[in-house]
């Protein structure tokens, strides 16, 4: 009789084992990102079910959208220490839909989130998840649908819906700070300054009550704002003169083009630091701050603060990379073979360049400094033309593609209808103030 009992606890142990054998074959061999997943949810947190109480097309906050009848979207932004099993428990996904998800072929690649990625979920009535996804600019990623017990999972692109947003505003001080005080978004105030940057330094060349106004997109998804889109039109005014950029699309590829139909694109960028200014022009006699003596200034300073992105002004190799002198750390570039580029006093140079780096226009190749001689942290910049010094202030850059013939007609069309666009969303927001003046 003790020996069948103790064969029993033979049994039992054996059985036991398996089985914690099997949960701990189960936990290590999650993908990466899903290894803080637990079997069992702690006895005391509870499942919140948000019943039929949001309307079609109501935003709840943190993300939360009404699509449909039957369904709830809800968006979460990844931050540093998450990972996607996180995000689920936080949002109380029953674990049996985690279980399912860890199972389904295809779950690595949707663990590999990082910061700034988006996991967007979407509930059933009951506040089950019906699917959740995971992308880093909403227009691809990764999906997982649950049906009949299981979730699939799927690479999916979507196509976004648009809406077109007016802007306008005078300059005060500089470009970003005037633009911010307008409440437009930092990205396309960058975009704005990289778009007339071949024609406008805008650390030298604007001025106070100088204006710009322009058109640009606002991206949606399921009734969600989710990012700022391209600038499709603008106009930048400087004293008399007005610069015009319209967006379109050439042999397949987005450029900005004049309302002529020239090429704002040219083979260089007008400043390789944006939003700093000029501390010191080109000058051939100029006396130097810490010799004091005359000495030729053969280029131009861009005052900024260390650690600045430094950017190629045009496309070319790396052909120096190293300290030089009173020049500190240098880096000079060959364009065209006609063309050199010199960028001197950098603190560091960007991960991977060397000599040899082929190198496009706006790539970052260094960061500000005051390394060489220098009194304080600066870019000195050089352009060359066949090795003869020019100031780069004043050098004419040769002009990129124009609008070839056979697209003349369209894109002039194109442009007009743009033109009265602007007109039009001008006229609707000055009367929308007035009537907010009224009231």
């Amino acid at each position: 009789m003790l020996s069948f009992f103790k064969e029993i606890r033979i049994y039992l142990g054996i059985i036991f084992l398996l089985i914690g054998s099997l949960i701990a074959l189960m936990y290590f061999s999650l993908p990466k990102g899903l290894e803080e997943f637990s079997l069992s949810l702690p006895a005391d947190e509870e499942i919140k079910y948000e019943r039929e109480t949001i309307k079609l097309g109501q935003q709840v906050g943190n993300g939360v959208i009404k699509t449909d009848n039957k369904k709830v979207y809800k968006q979460i932004k990844v931050k540093s220490q998450d990972n996607l099993i996180k995000i689920l428990r936080n949002e109380n996904i029953p674990d049996r839909f985690i279980q399912a998800l860890v199972r389904a072929k295809g779950s690595e690649r949707m663990a590999r989130i990082k910061e700034g990625d988006f996991v967007e979920i979407v509930h059933d009535f009951l506040m089950n998840p019906a699917s959740i996804s995971v992308t880093s600019n909403f227009m691809d990623g990764y999906e997982a649908i649950f049906k009949n017990g299981l979730f699939k999972i799927s690479k999916f692109s979507r196509i976004l819906d648009k809406e077109e947003i007016y802007h306008s505003a005078t300059i005060e001080d500089s470009l970003f700070m005037s633009g911010k005080k307008s409440n437009i978004p930092e990205s396309i105030i960058m975009d704005l300054a990289y778009i007339f940057g071949w024609d406008i330094d805008f650390i030298y060349d604007i001025r106070s009550g100088d204006s710009f106004e322009l058109i640009y997109e606002q991206l949606y998804w399921k009734g969600n704002k989710v990012r700022n889109g391209d600038i499709i039109s603008a106009n930048f005014y400087r004293g008399e003169n007005k610069f015009s950029a319209v967006r379109y699309f050439q042999d397949g590829k987005k450029d900005y083009f004049s309302q002529e139909g020239n090429n704002l694109k040219k083979a260089f960028l007008r400043s390789p630091v944006e939003f700093s200014y000029v501390s010191s022009k080109y000058n051939l006699n100029r006396k130097h701050p810490i010799l004091n003596t005359i000495r030729a200034h053969t280029g131009v300073d861009y005052a900024a603060t260390t650690g600045t992105p430094v950017r190629a002004t045009g496309e070319g190799t790396v052909i120096f990379r190293a300290n030089k002198g009173g020049y500190g750390r240098l880096i000079e570039i060959r364009h065209f073979n006609e063309y050199t580029t010199r960028y001197a006093h950098l603190s560091g140079y960007a991960k991977g360049l060397q000599v040899g780096s082929k190198v496009d226009q706006g790539d970052i190749i260094g960061y500000v400094g005051k390394s060489g001689l220098a009194t304080g942290p600066h870019l000195h910049y050089e352009f060359r033309v066949n090795g003869m010094h020019t100031d780069p202030l004043r050098v004419k850059f040769p002009n990129a593609k124009p609008i070839e013939s056979e697209n003349k007609e369209e894109f002039t069309n194109f442009a007009l209808a743009l033109d009265l666009k602007m007109n039009t969303l001008k006229k609707k927001l000055f009367s929308s103030n007035e009537e907010k003046i009224e009231e």
